[in-house]
């Protein structure tokens, strides 16, 4: 393997950009070690958010199949099939379905929400006291091998991030598959033939996806210890701005500063073929999805397995 290139640390001696004292690569283990600082209070919270996530997810396809029925009826509105009382009479029926499922979803987003947030805030709050004891543990020694204010910077940036990770993202993050998963059930109940021919995209997504994810949070990882280091730096000058202008070090600590963002930014730079590769790839696949289901559910609307399809004009007739 190619050795890794040294860069300057603010004392002026050269330190391989792999040390030690990096941390270990980041993963779905080291995340889900956060919740361990979660109080019983904050767990009852996340169950709740989560219950509440699931739910309002779940809402959604419930809605399609509400929708669908109310389009049914006005086909059967257009071709006869029903009076104008019937039809006024099931239209406000099915506009008062969309007003509870509305109204519902609204609630249980709103304080699923307010909760997450809440035990998120709390968790962040555990993890930070626990950092600091541990550091205050410390032995005398471990602050000498250390970084000038990398402590107070690990503590403020990381902490900031997990709270973001672990409050609304991690919400949408259940909806958003308690919707997946709710949909396809829902079309299997409906039609389970055309949904699973449409469902052949899914193990493509599935991989693809996972494997760009694993791959973004290995070069996540090392581009955090990189800009934290640089952020060292930037303190240190910031807090040292008299000695550094007596001694005309200026130029030095801008090119420490800059040899610390262009490493990050070569890093980064790995990082935007992964998600083009990710982005087009799911775009792909959902509308190759959709051209799959009209093209086969047109064949099997032809061949009579698919009945009740009654096409419509909404224009009134001229």
């Amino acid at each position: 393997m190619e050795p890794e290139k040294p860069i300057h640390n603010e004392k002026g001696c050269d330190e391989p950009e792999n040390n030690a004292e990096q941390k270990s690569p980041g993963g779905f283990a080291q995340y889900f070690r956060v919740f361990r600082y979660a109080d019983s209070r904050s767990s009852t919270m996340y169950i709740v958010a989560f219950a509440g996530a699931i739910v309002s997810g779940a809402a959604l396809p419930l809605m399609t199949v509400v929708f669908g029925s109310f389009t049914t009826r006005f086909s059967d509105f257009s071709t006869g099939t029903f009076s104008a009382a019937d039809f006024k009479r099931e239209i406000n029926h099915y506009v008062l379905y969309f007003i509870y499922l509305f109204v519902a979803r609204f609630l249980l987003v709103y304080v699923s929400n307010v909760l997450v947030t809440v035990a998120s805030i709390r968790m962040t709050k555990a993890l930070r006291r626990a950092f600091l004891a541990s550091v205050l543990r410390k032995e005398v020694w471990y602050f000498d091998v250390q970084d000038n204010g990398s402590i107070a910077t690990q503590v403020t940036t990381n902490g900031n991030k997990i709270n973001q990770g672990t409050a609304d993202r991690l919400f949408t993050f259940v909806q958003a598959l308690s919707t997946f998963f709710s949909a396809f059930i829902v079309a299997l109940a409906v039609q389970w033939k055309l949904a699973l021919i449409t469902m052949s995209c899914i193990p493509i997504i599935f991989v693809v996806t996972g494997t760009i994810v694993a791959i973004d949070a290995t070069i996540e990882s090392k581009i955090m210890p990189i800009l934290s280091r640089g952020a060292v730096v930037a303190q240190e000058s910031i807090s040292s701005i008299s000695t550094i202008q007596a001694f005309w070090a200026q130029k030095r600590m801008i090119q420490w500063y800059e040899e610390y963002l262009s490493l990050a930014h070569k890093h980064g730079n790995r990082r935007s073929p992964l998600w083009g590769l990710m982005f087009s790839t799911e775009y792909f696949c959902s509308y190759a999805g959709i051209a799959l289901a009209f093209w086969q559910g047109f064949r099997m609307y032809q061949s009579g397995e698919v009945g009740n399809v009654v096409p419509s004009n909404p224009l009134p007739p001229s």
